[in-house]
């Protein structure tokens, strides 16, 4: 609590970290966030969010109730515009101030486990931000849904294809797992549709007998680059 009786916002997720997840957790116990975040480019020290989006899993469920959204003012339209639909115009007259939304989003995520596709990029570029703005450091832990399909992929859990022919991108799990790709390139959206294929993931690891966090957390790393 702060002196004018509310809750600190920062306080509170570094609060969360005093227990949290570890290697022998069953993967059933943990709260994950699925992520998404749409910005106006790719450079995380320069570019801006433009909206965030994260839905919770946890028991093998999507929370409904547990989600997050937010569209951030921006100062400048860029060529990412094609891409997420959403210009400086409608952000400034819609959107909240950033420091605003990073401190509901910490508030929300807590010592949630971070998972996305690619997830890296949207985990550096909130770092970033939250960094310049409150000094602070992005704790959690997080699994990339890419690396945990190419582990999956090397256990033989998707049998009978060339390679040349796996795509596992985000569409192309979307349509192997025959899930609808309902407002893609939203951050709300994606976080919905990679949540569903998170859970299809989850349920392939268990075959596989990746039944900790420690387990499906596990880092992939190309042939070439192992030791």
């Amino acid at each position: 609590m702060n002196l004018f009786g509310e809750t600190d916002d920062i306080q509170l997720y570094h609060e969360s970290f005093e227990q949290t997840w570890g290697d022998s957790d069953p993967v059933d116990h943990v709260r994950f966030v699925v992520l998404d975040t749409e910005t106006t480019g790719l450079d995380a020290r320069k570019d801006a969010i433009v909206t965030i989006g994260a839905v919770a899993v946890r028991r093998g469920q999507i929370m409904l109730d547990d989600q997050y959204e937010a569209m951030v003012k921006f100062a400048f339209n860029t060529s990412a515009v094609v891409v997420h639909g959403i210009t400086r115009e409608a952000a400034q007259e819609d959107g909240v101030d950033e420091p605003v939304a990073l401190r509901q989003f910490l508030a929300y995520l807590r010592n949630g486990v971070i998972v996305g596709h690619h997830i890296g990029f949207d985990v550096e570029i909130l770092g970033e931000r939250c960094r310049q703005r409150f000094g602070l450091d992005i704790q959690n832990r997080w699994i990339d849904t890419m690396e945990l399909t190419l582990r999956l992929e090397e256990m033989g859990a998707f049998p009978g294809e060339e390679d040349a022919k796996k795509d596992f991108s985000l569409d192309g799990l979307c349509r192997r797992f025959g899930i609808p790709p309902h407002d893609r390139h939203t951050a709300p959206g994606d976080a919905f549709i990679t949540a569903q294929v998170f859970l299809k993931l989850l349920r392939l690891a268990r075959r596989y007998n990746l039944m900790t966090l420690g387990d499906i957390a596990e880092r992939w790393q190309p042939p070439e680059e192992r030791g």
